[in-house]
């Protein structure tokens, strides 16, 4: 697998309740995705197959190596989110681990799919990759 270090993104996010006077500062730590996959740079590796269920997707990735991140999202659909970094897909699935198996898809179809780093908040979404699901085999 591809280690490549992964850097913190820190920011302050400020509210305020206009019924309070005090303002609200939060300070939030983002997981950055960026250079973590299995794939190539930035982007988890995937491989399909044909079930008896139908199309499956399996992808795995490099981990984040931080303690505070408890799992991951990975997004997919059959659209592309249109740039890097966004996670706007159709579907999202929770995982706790840098894989994730992916069923029930359409059988010789266009998905595409990134991850995202989750430690409370979820992070910037990996780089996308893409893949068309074996033909049914009926």
């Amino acid at each position: 697998m591809n280690n490549l270090p992964v850097v913190p993104n820190r920011g302050d996010y400020r509210k305020s309740n206009n019924s309070l006077t005090n303002s609200i500062v939060l300070s939030i730590m983002l997981i950055s995705l960026t250079g973590c996959g299995a794939g190539g740079e930035g982007e988890p590796a995937v491989s399909t197959a044909f079930t008896p269920a139908g199309a499956t997707a399996s992808l795995v990735w490099d981990p984040v190596q931080d303690p505070t991140v408890t799992g991951y999202s990975v997004y997919y659909g059959t659209q592309s989110a249109g740039q890097p970094g966004l996670c706007s897909y159709e579907d999202a699935r929770f995982v706790n681990s840098s894989s994730a198996t992916i069923t029930g898809l359409e059988p010789a179809t266009r998905y595409y799919f990134a991850v995202s780093a989750y430690n409370g908040l979820s992070g910037p979404c990996s780089n996308e990759v893409s893949t068309v699901t074996p033909p049914s085999q009926t």
